[in-house]
């Protein structure tokens, strides 16, 4: 199955799997000489109609091209984590790398932050496990899905923000779902309201100030976000970016 998201970025849903998958494959083969929390990680938080999915796609290939790592980057949204989840063996597998103190920092982070009386806080917790891993061992963006509160106390992170005029995220999400101006709309409300739910529902706070950088979507398309993105890291990060 072929997607195209709002930036003009085609690709399939089982290759995004597959590329995730092969990083992680790529990260047990050198395992051995890994450091935990050194090599980097981005997370981007989106207003609803922002070019978030499209963003971390092509920041992947950036940074693979340019930086050319022994263990790739690669992106993980909702429907990529989603199915990592699923596949018990693998999530057990990426958090079993942990070393226990870094378990330990991962639950008391998460039984402060994450709401254990809903019917799913089991199921979110797992892929909040993931994610945390994900981001301990590098190379990894995650979209979307609070990764910026289950990674808040991690000094290798970018935290990323975009933001943009509803007007302009209609509009968007109308040329992307090809949708009418009323049904974009009605479908931006939907969103919006959805992730309030999300963050309502599976949070109980929220950090003050958390991001990094916030990018105003409306005044940048996704290449020249991926280019401040990609200069921002390299100032944060330098020399590590083209370590393997």
């Amino acid at each position: 199955m072929s997607t195209t998201l709002p930036g003009g970025t085609h690709f399939s849903r089982e290759a995004r799997i597959a590329a995730s998958v092969s990083a992680w494959h790529k990260f047990r083969e050198r395992q051995h000489k890994h450091v935990a929390e050194r090599l980097p990680f981005i997370t981007i938080s989106r207003e609803y109609g922002c070019e978030a999915l499209s963003l971390a796609a092509r920041l992947a290939e950036i940074l693979n091209e340019r930086c050319r790592p022994a263990v790739p980057w690669a992106s993980y949204d909702r429907e990529v984590l989603d199915r990592v989840a699923v596949e018990l063996n693998l999530s057990r597998d990426i958090v079993a790398s942990m070393d226990d103190r870094r378990r330990d920092a991962m639950s008391e982070l998460f039984d402060a932050v994450l709401n254990r009386k809903v019917d799913e806080a089991l199921m979110f917790r797992k892929i909040a496990e993931v994610m945390r891993s994900l981001a301990t061992h590098g190379h990894t963006i995650l979209v979307g899905r609070g990764g910026y509160m289950l990674t808040r106390d991690m000094k290798t992170s970018l935290h990323i923000r975009l933001i943009a005029p509803r007007p302009w995220r209609i509009e968007n999400i109308a040329k992307w779902k090809q949708l009418t101006h009323a049904d974009a709309e009605k479908d931006v409300e939907r969103g919006e309201s959805q992730r309030g739910a999300f963050l309502k529902t599976f949070f109980l706070q929220q950090p003050s100030n958390p991001f990094h950088l916030v990018i105003e979507n409306s005044a940048f398309g996704v290449p020249q976000m991926a280019e401040i993105i990609f200069t921002a890291l390299a100032a944060r990060f330098g020399e590590i970016l083209v370590e393997d």
